[in-house]
């Protein structure tokens, strides 16, 4: 195992309502141990103005994943979260992504490094 993943995440993933016998949407929540978080601060630079984005990776070993899916549009939060989404005020998913924040974020890209001999993870992006 990589000595860099330490950190423990909570990955949030949404089940589409078309999937779910009420059709209503519904997340899932799963706590992963040893994985790798990080956040950073970047600026861009503009003709005349210049912006700060956070961006986010994270990387996930393969055996910690386990089964697990991960898609475009889910959650990560930093650290052991307990909350759920329920859809409801005060936790739909943007009040949790929102009470989280900074070390939250919402998945923009997912890439699967596991075809490799060693070194198996996803790593996640936002």
């Amino acid at each position: 195992m990589n000595p860099n993943y330490t950190d423990t995440i909570t990955l949030y993933h949404r089940q589409p309502a078309q999937q779910s016998a009420d059709k209503k949407e519904h997340w899932s929540r799963a706590e992963l141990p040893q994985c790798f978080f990080k956040a950073e601060t970047t600026t861009m630079l503009s003709d005349t103005s210049e912006t700060k984005k956070n961006t986010y990776t994270v990387r996930i070993p393969a055996v910690v994943m386990d089964g697990l899916t991960v898609a475009i549009g889910d959650i990560v939060v930093y650290g052991s979260c307990a909350d759920e989404i329920t859809g409801k005020s005060p936790d739909t998913a943007v009040e949790v992504l929102q009470r989280h924040k900074p070390g939250a974020f919402r998945v923009t890209a997912v890439s699967d490094n596991t075809h490799h001999r060693m070194g198996k993870h996803f790593r996640l992006g936002g």
